[in-house]
């Protein structure tokens, strides 16, 4: 029976430690870029503080280069600690505007010049977190940014789909330092 009891001691002790790599990415952590289930809504009028800020997160979450495939450049986007104000009336696009249009993702995001504009205003901490290898060591491997004072717009592209995006001085830029903790939260299904 003891040696029963100390074989069973030793498979804990072996697979535990497996299953919490198992669950954690190359990146270190098990957060993942958030989503849009859609960008449609608001169809008219202005968009809600919770839309604007799913739209800002889903505009600047994501993966450069392919995980798993260990390369210098492979990295994991991620945003934390978001604050945004929307102002409450909207205003006419401006050529100032077309400095919010950018390649993203495969696509050009090309802001619809016929379609109000939304300014919006916050605060932000981004994370930037490299693949674990020789040379990011886990826990150490991103570089945290936090924008404290930032503005920018919300705009329908030309597909009529939101987007939300801002720029802002940084207060300090932090490396060698441990990804956000697993506490994000869901984007609301079809806000």
């Amino acid at each position: 029976m003891l040696n029963l009891k100390i074989i069973g001691t030793m498979l804990l002790a072996i697979l535990i430690p497996t299953a919490v790599i198992a669950e954690t990415s190359t990146y270190g952590t098990t957060l993942k870029p958030r989503t849009c289930p859609s960008r449609t809504e608001p169809s008219r009028g202005a968009l809600s503080v919770e839309q604007a800020k799913m739209y800002f997160i889903c505009d600047n979450e994501w993966h450069n280069g392919t995980p798993g495939q260990v390369s210098p450049t492979s990295s994991l986007w991620l945003i934390d600690n978001l604050n945004l104000k929307v102002a409450p009336r909207s205003r006419p696009f401006n050529t100032n505007d077309f400095t919010y249009t950018r390649y993203q993702g495969g696509k050009i995001l090309a802001i619809d010049t016929e379609k109000p504009i939304y300014d919006i205003r916050g605060s932000y901490t981004s994370y930037v977190c490299y693949e674990i290898n020789r040379l990011y060591s886990a826990g150490k491997n991103c570089s945290v940014t936090s924008f404290p004072d930032s503005s920018g717009i919300c705009f329908r592209d030309t597909f009529d789909e939101w987007h939300c995006l801002m720029r802002g001085s940084s207060k300090e830029m932090l490396h060698k330092m441990p990804p956000p903790v697993n506490k994000q939260t869901a984007l609301p299904k079809g806000a």
